[in-house]
This record gives C-alpha cells, sequence and structure tokens, in this order.
C-alpha cells in the first residue's frame, strides 16, 4: 500500500508536457501579439522624433529630458553629422585624380587616395577655396559642408545608477501602480495589465 501511494505522488507530481498542437497554438498566439505591439507600440516610440528634429532645427536643443515622478527615466538626443568634405564636382575631381595618377583601371578613382584627400582637405575662410593642408595644392572638385545638421534620427537612452537601469525601473513603477493612465488614456494598449515586464527583460 505505501509503494501504490508513493507512485501515485510520483505521477502527480510530473509535470505535463504540452502536446504539439498547443505548442503550435501557443507559438501562433505569440506571433499575433508580437505583431500587433510592433505595429501599436512602435509609432509611439518614434513620436518623439520629428518634434525633436524639428525643435532642434528652430532652436538649436538637441536632447529632452524624460522624468517622472522627479526621477529622471532617460534622455533623448538629436545626434548631429560633423563636418566634412564632399565631392561636388566629379569631373574635375576625376580629372584631378588622373593628374596624381590615382585613377584605377575601372576608371573609378582610388578610394584609399579620395579618403586621404579628403582627410588632409581644408578650406581657405577669405576665398572659399579648398587646398590640400600636406602640399597646399589647391583641391578642384570639392566643397565644404558645415556640420551641425540633424542626421534624421533621434538616440534614447535609459538613465542608469551603476550600471542599473534605474530610469527604466522607476518609468515601469509608475506604469505599474497607474500613475500613467492618463496620460495613456487615449492610448488604452499601453495601460498597464498582466504581467509588468522587468527592467532587465529590455
Amino acid at each position: 500500500m505505501p509503494n501504490d501511494v508513493a507512485d501515485d505522488t510520483a505521477a502527480a507530481e510530473e509535470p505535463q508536457v504540452p502536446s504539439l498542437l498547443d505548442l503550435g497554438l501557443i507559438g501562433a498566439l505569440a506571433r499575433a501579439l508580437d505583431e500587433h505591439q510592433t505595429s501599436v507600440i512602435q509609432p509611439k516610440k518614434d513620436a518623439p522624433k520629428e518634434p525633436l528634429i524639428e525643435g532642434f532645427v528652430k532652436s538649436r536643443q538637441s536632447d529632452l529630458v524624460v522624468e517622472v515622478g522627479g526621477q529622471v527615466v532617460g534622455t533623448y538626443k538629436v545626434p548631429t553629422t560633423n563636418d566634412k568634405f564632399v565631392v561636388a564636382d566629379e569631373a574635375a575631381f576625376d580629372a584631378y585624380a588622373e593628374e596624381k595618377e590615382a585613377i584605377l583601371v575601372t576608371i573609378a578613382r582610388d578610394p584609399a587616395w579620395e579618403k586621404a584627400v579628403l582627410a588632409h582637405a581644408r578650406m581657405n575662410p577669405a576665398t572659399g577655396d579648398v587646398f590640400d593642408s600636406r602640399s597646399g595644392e589647391a583641391i578642384p572638385g570639392l566643397k565644404f559642408v558645415p556640420g551641425g545638421q540633424p542626421t534624421g534620427s533621434v538616440r534614447f537612452t535609459w538613465n542608469t545608477f551603476k550600471g542599473q537601469a534605474v530610469g527604466k525601473a522607476a518609468l515601469l513603477a509608475a506604469w505599474q501602480r497607474g500613475e500613467l493612465n492618463e496620460l495613456l488614456r487615449e492610448t488604452p494598449e499601453l495601460m498597464a495589465a498582466g504581467v509588468v515586464p522587468q527592467a532587465e527583460d529590455a
């Protein structure tokens, strides 16, 4: 009799293995939810991008600090381009490359030579002429493009402390407490519900 009880207990404790059909159904549901979340949430993630870029163009403001309950959540930053020289007149620059024997057999400029020329290019502020800082020789076909313009993307970083995403944790805690519900009234799909993701999950 004791052996029968032990056998029954072992059988009851044995975990149930989902059938292949169940696994398929769960997998299909997960895919559907993932696709739905992507279509609904991604636009919300991207929403600050255009206003941030427009704000930078108008006022040169490149950073936006996001806070909740006095706790810094993270910072949006508008990356900007760097000053650089680019080829404006292909024919003139090709002729210059040919003169310097920097034309490849494919009738294309030597990429290594072009990279070096662009790296050493400088502009005379009085005349606007571009020249090679190594030799002082004028470089035809180049123009100076000033940097400081928005690249078209926006970067977001979570506020961290000693390697921990404290900003994300603060945001999720406020979300779980329902403190953001009024803000999310028009986007109920973002309302807190079900299992709350942990800061380490993302």
